[in-house]
């Protein structure tokens, strides 16, 4: 009976001890977890860190409007948190293929941008301003426009692919500098997935005012990834859509764009 009781006893004593132990601990963990930030999907392949450097690549194709042909696009990004509040990055953009039977396009986008943070838990609303760099070499379109001008006489000449491909050849006659504004926005709206959305509004120094709106859904790699876990800040893929709008081109149509990517935090 004795030996009962005393048994008794041990168990009790090791029960309280592992509660004590566990609220001793319990405090520096909660405290480490508040200190950890949540890594939120942000636009374009991108993610709210706090701290480190993020990595986002993606693929796509492009569609300049009902009248042209597809493209594809590929698109690269970086971006550094200077603070939890502040962070700067660039990001390329290259367009390719062909816009009709004759002509073949590359056409390249640089921007580099400043974001100010307002994180919140699960959610980021970002505010940048943005310089952009167009790139383009249509030297082979021009002159294949300047072919159909001189021949639309001839029988059996298209009038109105001429006017297709002048609009097209409109969306990508932006050579120069730009300069805008970006709003972006981004939710984790469960441990697994975040949605994204993106205004941007850029004016491009050869008189065309760019309007780009761009909704997207990410995935969290990293909270399904034991080694991604341990080893990465943040591991996102993510589809985006993108809907752009020239102004002052003389272009009714909305641009659209569909993406694939893949976001690196380190």
């Amino acid at each position: 009976m004795k030996k009962a009781v005393l048994w008794i006893c041990c168990m009790v004593l090791s029960a309280f001890a592992a509660e004590a132990s566990e609220s001793v601990q319990s405090p520096d963990s909660s405290q480490k977890a508040d200190k950890e930030v949540q890594s939120i999907a942000l636009p374009r392949q991108s993610a709210y860190l706090g701290k480190g450097i993020s990595v986002g690549i993606a693929g796509g194709v492009f569609k300049p409007s009902g009248d042209c042909d597809c493209l594809g696009v590929w698109q690269g990004q970086l971006e550094y948190y200077y603070s939890p509040w502040i962070s700067g990055g660039i990001d390329v953009r290259f367009f390719g293929g062909d816009l009709d039977s004759d002509v073949m396009v590359l056409y390249q986008r640089y921007r580099m941008d400043v974001r100010g943070h307002f994180q919140y838990k699960s959610f980021d609303v970002f505010l940048a301003p943005v310089l952009g760099l167009e790139t383009t070499d249509l030297q082979e379109f021009r002159e294949e426009w300047d072919n159909r001008q001189d021949e639309w006489w001839k029988p059996g000449m298209d009038l109105d692919s001429v006017v297709y491909q002048k609009d097209c050849e409109k969306m990508f006659s932006l050579d120069g500098f730009s300069g805008g504004v970006e709003l972006g926005v981004g939710w984790k709206f469960t441990r697994l997935f975040g949605v994204t959305g993106d205004f941007l509004y850029e004016y491009n120094f050869s008189g065309a005012h760019l309007l780009t709106l761009t909704p997207g859904l990410a995935f969290s790699l990293k909270d399904v990834w034991p080694w991604a876990n341990r080893t990465l800040a943040s591991l996102w893929i993510s589809v985006e859509a993108s809907f752009q709008r020239y102004f002052n081109r003389g272009v009714p149509d909305w641009a659209s764009t569909g993406f694939l990517g893949l976001q690196v935090g380190i």
